[in-house]
């Protein structure tokens, strides 16, 4: 074989070589992307599995939250209609004692307006003093009368305080009146009323106490 020959083959054979060898190297750079690429996707998918899971997870306390929130709704449901029963007896009890205060101040007030009137008559002197007109609001008498005379007029005023249902009487005015010829004092006062029974009562149950 000439000499130019063996030259032309050996250049030939590492051309060979170096062409055989450079697929090698690119398949080896796609397979280590390959393996690149599904280690991320395993990663991937290893997140999205743990993520599914914590959903699934919260999913389930959230039904569990939501049938005790039904029940405790269903628990309230069937105690508001004993609470509003309740409610509604608290108020008729309120109105009954409202109504039940009212009759007893009633009673109270005409009771003590009763017993007023008779204490006024009791110590009204019939032969030297005539009232003509009264009238009575809670606390306060006025009285219109007509007296032989000024003296007659400050004895009763006298009388009056000495009473326990009779705290002050104040003169309104006086003036001279004629009835059947004879010269007479008309007056009128203003007499401070006190309950003399409440009085009593409530000083009994102090004594009590002691």
């Amino acid at each position: 074989m000439p000499l130019g020959s063996l030259s032309d083959l050996r250049n030939c054979e590492i051309g060979m070589i170096y062409i055989n060898l450079l697929p090698v190297r690119q398949i080896k750079k796609r397979i280590k992307a390959a393996k690149q690429v599904f280690g991320m996707g395993a990663t991937l998918l290893g997140v999205l599995a743990i993520l599914l899971l914590v959903a699934l997870v919260l999913g389930f306390k959230v039904d569990e939250l939501n049938a005790s929130i039904s029940e405790l709704q269903k628990e309230k449901a069937k105690y508001q209609t004993t609470i509003n029963q309740i409610e509604q007896l608290k108020g008729d009890q309120a109105l009954l004692e409202t109504k039940l205060n009212t009759i007893s101040q009633l009673k109270k007030g005409s009771q003590l307006t009763v017993r007023v009137m008779d204490e006024l008559a009791k110590l009204t002197p019939s032969s030297r003093l005539w009232i003509n007109s009264m009238s009575f609001n809670s606390s306060i008498l006025r009285i219109s009368a007509i007296a032989l005379d000024n003296a007659t007029i400050a004895d009763f005023m006298e009388t009056i305080v000495t009473s326990p249902y009779f705290a002050t009487a104040e003169l309104s005015g006086t003036s001279a009146t004629g009835v059947q010829g004879r010269r007479l004092r008309s007056f009128s006062l203003t007499i401070q009323v006190t309950n003399a029974d409440y009085q009593e009562k409530a000083t009994e149950e102090t004594e009590a106490r002691k």
